[in-house]
């Protein structure tokens, strides 16, 4: 379940060297997504800089980790506080990595391995775009069983849970299944805007700044 992106209102900035291998990616890209997508390469940036560009409008940031390095990444994340409508995803990812799961819980979207051919990178994206995550079942079932004090300082367990109400309980519920904010509006006979200040008197009470942390959250926590 996802909410359906506009291209023509979604932009994707790949974070990466202005190399070969990164400027054919972006070819790829460019010629088998919509022509309405607004993409562009990002070359010795810092995605805090980004964080002005991003919050009217759907939008990916596929970053390179070979280029940034993930501890540069995840601390960047922390510090830009991006919003819900951002999807950061990391390409070239060892398969290996002990850290992929760490990713996921600072809000991570997407891993796409080095050794993914493009037909599996374009497919991942276009998951993306229609706000779908893309990220294994494996990956993100370890995010949720990792030790509660590896999510930070929300991470306590069963952290918050009784200051949340009946209906907060029960949004977040359907968060952690999946349902858009469209879904739950629906399921609940409420409107979409009900829906988001519900959502976001959530993220104030667990202390997350995202749907993924929330989901994640309530996962172990609900």
């Amino acid at each position: 379940m996802s909410d359906r992106a506009d291209p023509g209102n979604t932009r994707l900035h790949l974070i990466g060297s202005r190399s070969v291998q990164t400027q054919c990616l972006l070819d790829v890209l460019n010629e088998h997504l919509p022509a309405s997508l607004h993409t562009s390469l990002a070359d010795a940036v810092s995605i805090v800089c980004l964080r002005e560009e991003v919050d009217e409008v759907h939008t990916i940031l596929l970053i390179d980790v070979t280029y940034l390095g993930i501890e540069r990444i995840l601390e960047e994340l922390r510090s830009a506080k991006l919003p819900e409508n951002t999807y950061p995803a990391l390409m070239n990812v060892d398969r290996d990595a002990a850290w992929s799961s760490q990713s996921v819980v600072h809000g991570i979207r997407g891993l796409f391995f080095d050794d993914d051919p493009v037909s599996v990178v374009l497919k991942g994206v276009v998951a993306l775009l229609d706000g779908g995550v893309w990220i294994s079942r494996e990956t993100l079932l370890k995010a949720i069983v990792q030790p509660a004090r590896e999510h930070g300082p929300n991470g306590g367990a069963h952290s918050n849970s009784n200051e949340l109400t009946r209906r907060e309980r029960e949004i977040l519920g359907l968060i952690c299944v999946g349902a858009t904010n469209q879904e739950i509006a629906d399921k609940l006979f409420i409107s979409t805007n009900t829906v988001k200040t519900h959502i976001y008197k959530i993220y104030k009470k667990i202390d997350v700044p995202n749907r993924m942390q929330a989901a994640l959250w309530g996962a172990k926590n609900l």
